[in-house]
Parts: structure tokens; C-alpha cells; sequence
């Protein structure tokens, strides 16, 4: 076989190589850098617990939701006291998510905490839970990494509460 054939079978095979490495690059996974997925499933609501967590009903089981990027006052527990303006914010989501509403759960990078736990935003008819327990001043941002898809909303949230000095930011209250 001569030279010139073999450069020509050579240039032939390096050229089904290059055009089977791009096929596979262009259709293939990618596995280093995954798009993040919004996960949301439907839920329906048992019972708040204080306010930023509550029960559902989760695909037939009963889970405990801690709502996401929000931080509400505690509530007394056994051996510790509540904290200013807990049980307002607790009887406020009680209000926003009565037992039996159906409510849609949107999850982050993270879908449970260290308490095994739940991690969510909660829709309700349309209103965004999170965000309306921020901007009544029931609640504060609160930003866990890596799961801080709700966060900067939940931030603006509570600028706009401190301006209008609702909740927790009425001076009125003793809070802060």
C-alpha cells in the first residue's frame, strides 16, 4: 500500500474519530455541572407547628416542612421560653395555610436538613408563603448555603417589612 493511501485511511479514521467524540459530547450528560431542577410536588396541609414549620400529607406520608430561607420566633417548648412574637407568627400561618389546603412544595439543592426535615417554599392559591410571612414582618430571611434559591426575595421581603414596621419591626411590640 502506498503512502499516499495510508495518510489517506490515517486522515479518514482521525476524522471519524473527532466526528464520534463531538456526537458523543453534544448528546451525552453532562455529568460536572448538572442543571439545577425546580422540584415541586403537592401536599396537603395537617397542621402548623410554630411559624416557619408544618405537617403534610407528602405522597401519602405525614412529613414536617420547614418553610425555606425564613426564620420565624420560636414558641415555648418544655424547659425553654418562646421568643417575642413566636405565637403571632404561628397563629398568622395558621391563618395563611388552614388544615386540608392543598399546597404545592417547591425544594431547593438541599431537600432535607439536619432534623430530617423537609426543606420548602409553600404556595398557597397563588400566594407565596415564604415571602408573605417575610413581608408581614412574622418572620426574617434566613440564608442556609447551598439553599438559597428563596433568599434575595425573602431579603427584599423583610426590607420592605423593616420599612414599614410590621411584625416584629414595630418598636411598639418590645421585640427588637
Amino acid at each position: 500500500m502506498g503512502k499516499a493511501k495510508r495518510l489517506g485511511f490515517t486522515v479518514l479514521a482521525l476524522g471519524l474519530c473527532i466526528a464520534a467524540l463531538a456526537v458523543a459530547w453534544f448528546f451525552l450528560p453532562k455529568q460536572n455541572h448538572p442543571e439545577p431542577e425546580t422540584e415541586t410536588e403537592q401536599a396537603t396541609i395537617q397542621h402548623v407547628v410554630d411559624g416557619d414549620t408544618v405537617y403534610v400529607m407528602l405522597d401519602g406520608k405525614r412529613t414536617r416542612v420547614r418553610l425555606l430561607n425564613v426564620d420565624a420566633p420560636e414558641i415555648p417548648h418544655p424547659g425553654k421560653p418562646g421568643e417575642c412574637f413566636g405565637e403571632e407568627a404561628t397563629r398568622f400561618l395558621a391563618q395563611k395555610l388552614p388544615e386540608g389546603s392543598k399546597v404545592q412544595l417547591e425544594f431547593d439543592v438541599e431537600r432535607f436538613d439536619r432534623y430530617g426535615r423537609s426543606l420548602a417554599g409553600i404556595t398557597y392559591q397563588g400566594e407565596f408563603i415564604n415571602e408573605t410571612l417575610v413581608s408581614s414582618g412574622h418572620a426574617t430571611a434566613m440564608k442556609v448555603n447551598p439553599n438559597v434559591k428563596f433568599y434575595e426575595p425573602m431579603r427584599t421581603a423583610q426590607k420592605k417589612a423593616e420599612r414599614a414596621k410590621a411584625g416584629l419591626f414595630d418598636p411598639a411590640n418590645g421585640c427588637r
